[in-house]
């Protein structure tokens, strides 16, 4: 009777394991008729999606949309779904377990971006969030603009990425864009790439938006680069192929309650504003504006919750005496950069009456001329040297003072009538002197050829839209009204960047150069084989004098500027370096007292 009754026992034992192994491997069709099911779930940190409590449990988002499913097949099918989670070694080897995996019911949880080469080897869920890259590098590291200024960082500095993700498909891709030679630091799935990035001063890499931005909500500061902000196709899980798990995960996401719990729960993990931000952020056509517009917001609530409003009035006091010393400080240098330029140019003049004097015995003093020559090299380099290093670092005092300046008109309730305008007026000087700047430096890069040409897809009708969004404030300064007309949509491949400094730059001298409340026509068209933008306007009109000199650089013509504004005689001249970088072509026709008409052609 032991013996049968010990039989009983283990064979009883052997049907119950059997039901669960089976119960542990069905596929959907089958657990609805078993009314059962256990669901594996590889899963690897990815902060906020998931990472481990204190407790060693997985918690974050993407496991709260896990329960929510498990109490979704419940309470529409009656199946009793298991969550069994089994932590993998790394991001990249849960992709290889669930490409070889031949159970069902198996899904890999970890932030999964929606790829075509992981299509090939994975199954979907439909994505449940937006899902945008960008490229964030180390604290200091300043905001580049232009191809040279990006090559030139880029060089000097190291990538940060983890084996095996979308990350490290940017990075190398990028690489390869560029024709790069950086060097790439590997980390472990379980590093943040942000924490890395900033342990040195010459990092980047690519993160996820809605990571980068909890940072800067947090207060961090690593700086955001405007270039290479790419949209991918969404978070989702993943399933072995064929899977029929996908099908009823997706019915799941496609409920209008699954749309308002996931919107509960990706808000309480990144808060309402963000998840309302990047929920809409594929409606945007602008994405670079929408992200900076959502940076600026954060920077200034930051701001708004410091200390720095404290005593206002002892830290405006303090500030006009910062103000004083540095503009003080400004025109010191400039006064002296200007003392340093007249005795170069006067011992140049010397230099040139005594090889004037000499021409007559030349054969006798070649040598003498020879050293002199390169004495006058060496110093013409000093000067263009000079000139380089005093831009560049004018602009760090510069931006300070622009900065304290923010901070006061925070504090504008304070403020007396006198002390806005003076405010004002020192805002207004630092931004010519930065203008100034800028175009000494963007010169002097067209002058060495550091400019590179990166054609790309362009709808002239966002582009005539963001030169419009840019200018707006400058004309309103003048009231002047600029229309903008296009007959059609046209779309052809040119340098972004530099098409837009074209434009940008001959409306500007229009608006400049007329009177306030003048009007100025901005048009395009396609010609054939050409793109053809008009800038017409109702200023003083050209000389035949000034047409021959208006491409040239630090060139002053007759007419002046209608209401003081500074002038470097370099705009029109970068105008032509850049339009000479597309193969186009750029011309002016225009009467004396009759206005100009820029006109500049782009081949398509």
């Amino acid at each position: 009777m032991k013996i049968q009754s010990s039989l009983l026992i283990v064979l009883s034992f052997i049907i119950l394991l059997q039901s669960q192994l089976h119960a542990q491997s069905l596929s959907w069709e089958e657990a609805q008729k078993e009314g059962k099911a256990t669901l594996d779930l590889h899963w690897y940190i990815s902060n906020p999606f998931i990472y481990e409590n204190k407790n060693g449990e997985p918690e974050g988002l993407e496991v709260e949309i896990i329960e929510s499913f498990q109490s979704y097949v419940q309470e529409n099918y009656q199946i009793d779904l298991k969550l069994n989670w089994i932590q993998s070694k790394s991001f990249n080897y849960i992709l290889n377990e669930i490409a070889l995996e031949t159970k069902p019911n198996t899904l890999g949880v970890s932030a999964f971006s929606i790829t075509e080469k992981r299509k090939e080897k994975v199954d979907f869920t439909n994505s449940y969030l937006s899902d945008v890259a960008v490229l964030v590098s180390s604290k200091g590291t300043p905001i580049v603009r232009t191809l040279g200024e990006i090559n030139n960082m880029m060089e000097e500095m190291t990538a940060v990425t983890i084996k095996g993700t979308t990350y490290e498909q940017f990075i190398l891709d990028l690489k390869k864009q560029l024709n790069l030679n950086f060097e790439i630091l590997y980390i472990e799935s379980d590093k943040n790439i942000l924490d890395e990035i900033s342990k040195a001063d010459d990092r980047f890499g690519f993160i996820d938006l809605p990571i980068y931005l909890m940072l800067i909500k947090r207060g961090g500061t690593l700086t955001r680069q405007n270039f290479f902000t790419i949209k991918g196709n969404g978070y989702a899980f993943i399933a072995p192929p064929n899977s029929d798990w996908v099908s009823i995960f997706n019915e799941f996401l496609a409920e209008p309650k699954t749309t308002m719990k996931l919107a509960t729960i990706t808000s309480k993990y990144m808060g309402p504003e963000l998840y309302n931000f990047i929920d809409g952020l594929y409606s945007e056509d602008n994405l670079g504006a929408s992200i900076l517009t959502k940076e600026k917001e954060i920077q200034l609530e930051q701001l708004k919750n410091t200390n720095l409003l404290l005593e206002k009035e002892k830290n405006t006091r303090t500030t006009y005496i910062i103000i004083t010393v540095v503009v003080t400080i400004l025109l010191g240098v400039i006064i002296a950069l200007f003392y340093r330029e007249q005795k170069i140019s006067n011992l140049l003049s010397r230099k040139n009456k005594q090889i004037e004097l000499q021409q007559n015995s030349i054969k006798s003093k070649n040598e003498q001329l020879y050293n002199r020559n390169l004495q006058l090299t060496s110093l013409n380099e000093e000067k263009n040297n000079l000139v380089k290093i005093l831009a560049h670092d004018l602009r760090s005092p510069i931006n300070q003072i622009s900065g304290l300046l923010d901070i006061l008109k925070l504090s504008h309730n304070t403020l007396t009538d006198d002390e806005e305008k003076i405010i004002h007026q020192a805002q207004d000087s630092a931004l010519r002197l930065n203008q100034m700047i800028s175009k000494i430096l963007d010169f002097d890069a067209l002058e060495g050829n550091r400019m590179k040409v990166m054609p790309e897809a362009i709808k002239v009708k966002e582009l005539l839209k963001t030169v419009e969004e840019e200018l707006k404030v400058t004309a309103d300064k003048k009231n002047t009204r600029i229309h903008y007309q296009l007959k059609e949509n046209i779309e052809f491949k040119s340098d972004h960047l530099f098409l837009t400094q074209i434009l940008e730059n001959i409306i500007v001298n229009a608006i400049k150069f007329s009177d306030p409340a003048s009007e100025i026509f901005v048009s395009a068209e396609k010609k054939k084989d050409k793109v053809l933008f008009s800038i017409k306007d109702q200023g003083p009109g050209l000389t035949e004098e000034d047409k021959a000199l208006i491409f040239k650089k630090f060139q002053k013509l007759s007419a002046q500027p209608t209401a003081g504004e500074n002038s470097t005689g370099l705009g029109l001249s970068i105008v032509k370096k850049y339009v000479d970088l597309l193969n186009g072509e750029v011309w002016v026709e225009s009467e004396k007292g009759k206005g100009s008409t820029f006109f500049v052609a782009l081949p398509v």
